[in-house]
């Protein structure tokens, strides 16, 4: 058994000191490789936790939508309300953690080091992969997220709206059936029948249009579809990932453009599919198209109330 302490030191400006003293006591046998590992990683986490971040800039407008008009209702109207008010709430959660998972993950990748460390250094190498590893999975979290306020939009819409935008006969009807292209039918059905008027009609549906019309957001969208349904892209270092092969190769074509053969490119390491900055840089703007979205649909009685 060996014992670890930790003294952190905290200096004013005017000179003064204090201090937080801790001790563990681990049950590994201690090496100066592990030794190594945790210093690094105690460091790692020193520097982003008092180091400079980018300012959220949702947090106010996600909890301005938890400021509801609590207008009188009649017992019928129980279960829009209480459930509409429910889903803001977790609305304006998971996009201030989407939002601050973002920032924690660019300021991981700031700890990253400039080159990539050869492959024979081990230490330089576990190094790299832990604060990499810390960057993507606070990026996979924001992009997950932001995946969950999507469909959370869809049961919003089916709650504040009666309950019966969709069918619920069945018992996994959360799944088969609140899609976004069965809410749409249901949003059709109830403006015929005058339900919904075509003013609030027109309002949902531009709202739910602004995050199809992102620059970027076929890049986050691919990147999205991989990561659900495929092995995980690889992101800065390729090291780090698997990758399957493709089977179709590439055409060979003649001066004619017909093809007459096939090519299959054997590579030591696969290059990168994705760099972190492109990610950062479509996902934040994909959370600003979403936080758009929700700002317009909260700005109607009909769903906040």
């Amino acid at each position: 058994m060996s014992r670890i302490e930790l003294t952190i030191s905290f200096t004013d400006d005017s000179g003064a000191i204090r201090q937080e003293r801790h001790s563990v006591e681990s049950t590994y046998h201690a090496d100066l490789a592990g030794e190594h590992r945790v210093a690094h990683i105690l460091l790692s986490e020193l520097k982003v936790s008092v180091g400079e971040q980018v300012e959220p800039k949702h947090n106010a407008t996600a909890s301005r939508w938890l400021e509801f008009p609590n207008r009188p209702a009649g017992l019928e109207q129980y279960f829009d309300i209480r459930n509409s008010q429910a889903l803001w709430f977790e609305l304006a959660s998971l996009v201030m953690g989407a939002e601050g998972d973002l920032i924690l993950a660019q300021a991981y990748k700031v700890l990253e080091p400039l080159q990539e460390p050869s492959f024979s250094d081990d230490t330089a190498i576990n190094n790299l992969y832990y604060v990499h590893d810390r960057k993507l999975t606070l990026l996979n979290q924001s992009v997950h997220a932001l995946i969950k306020v999507q469909d959370l939009v869809n049961r919003l819409l089916h709650e504040s709206l009666g309950g019966d935008l969709v069918d619920t006969c069945k018992l996994d009807w959360e799944r088969v059936q609140l899609t976004r292209a069965n809410v749409a039918k249901g949003l059709m059905d109830k403006l015929a029948q005058k339900v919904l008027s075509q003013a609030n009609f027109d309002a949902i549906n531009q709202a739910l249009d602004i995050p199809k019309t992102t620059p970027r957001a076929l890049t986050s969208r691919t990147y999205r579809n991989q990561l659900m349904h495929h092995i995980r892209p690889s992101v800065d270092y390729s090291m780090f990932f698997s990758a399957i092969e493709s089977r179709a190769g590439e055409d060979i074509t003649n001066a004619a453009g017909n093809v007459i053969g096939r090519r299959h490119i054997l590579r030591a390491r696969p290059p990168v599919q994705y760099l972190f900055k492109d990610l950062y840089a479509a996902n934040s703007e994909y959370l600003d198209a979403i936080v758009a979205m929700l700002q317009k649909l909260s700005q109607l009685d009909i769903l906040r109330r």
